[in-house]
């Protein structure tokens, strides 16, 4: 009987040991598991952004990524300097006077991914120095003008179509074309030569230059002699200015260019552009400032 309670007294202890035990195993795994997790959460709030840098302390996402997500806008200034080079005048006229001058303006556009649409305001300045034109093929002799612009220039409306490649997460490579109308301001001023010097020497205005009433004793005539002059028949032997009617009120325009957009890493959607390409008339090479919304 004394056996038979010492057994069932080894069995109860061993029983309540056991349950004990498992008791203390589960406390541990719960308290593992909610540090775990703990660690986790925090482990989230720690790691960064994988689509987020820092410069200047200023998160900067990546541009790809943030485009594609739907339509930007925004606006920006541009300014360029243009040429209408003397080799591309000569292939028209035998003589001539390149244009150097200025255009600046104002542009619109919708970015979605890598493809811009560009709306743009112009105004250029087209007005070459006073000289002497002759077109190919035409006798220097009798067809000489003495040519002057004033005030000449042109306000464009444009759109463009542009591609773009980022290059880096702050340089883009764009490039693209498209078309416009041009609204010509201004007025050309016209005296036919006739000189002696004309048929040798059509460019030279020391030589050849026009046949006034009170006459002009060397080239090139004074603007009050010219003025003067104004009223009558212009031909190379009485030479009288006149504003001629050979510029068209509105022109079309072509735009090819291509160029680098810089974007500024301290302002989000700050963009600086450099670029070039040809706007008929003129070739350019410019830049401009733009902000993206």
């Amino acid at each position: 009987m004394v056996r038979l309670r010492l057994v069932l007294a080894f069995w109860g202890l061993a029983a309540l040991a056991a349950g004990l035990a498992h008791a203390q195993a589960g406390d541990a795994d719960t308290g593992k598991g909610e540090t775990t997790a703990g660690k986790s959460a925090t482990g989230a709030d720690a790691a960064p952004d994988a689509d987020t840098t820092v410069a200047a302390g200023v998160p900067m996402v990546d541009i790809a990524k943030q485009d594609a997500t739907g339509a930007r806008y925004g606006l920006g200034l541009r300014s360029r300097w243009t040429s209408v080079p003397s080799w591309m005048l000569g292939l028209f006229l035998k003589n001539s006077k390149p244009l150097s001058s200025y255009t600046v303006g104002l542009e619109g556009f919708r970015r979605h991914g890598d493809f811009d649409f560009v709306l743009g305001v112009a105004w250029q300045s087209l007005s070459p120095s006073d000289g002497n034109w002759l077109g190919a093929g035409k006798n220097p002799a009798v067809d000489t003008d003495y040519v002057q612009f004033r005030g000449l220039g042109a306000v464009s409306i444009d759109a463009a179509f542009i591609l773009r490649k980022d290059l880096s997460q702050y340089v883009t490579f764009h490039y693209g074309g498209g078309f416009g109308l041009g609204i010509m301001t201004g007025k050309m001023l016209r005296t036919s030569d006739g000189s002696p010097g004309c048929a040798s020497s059509p460019g030279d205005v020391t030589k050849c230059y026009p046949n006034l009433t009170p006459p002009c004793n060397s080239g090139p005539c004074s603007e009050s002699q010219l003025k003067a002059s104004e009223g009558g028949i212009d031909t190379p032997a009485q030479g009288s200015r006149f504003t001629s009617g050979d510029i068209p009120p509105v022109y079309p325009i072509i735009n090819l260019l291509t160029g680098f957009d810089f974007r500024i890493p301290s302002v989000d959607g700050l963009e600086v552009k450099v670029e070039g390409g040809y706007f008929f008339p003129y070739f350019f090479l410019g830049g401009g400032l733009s902000y993206r919304i």
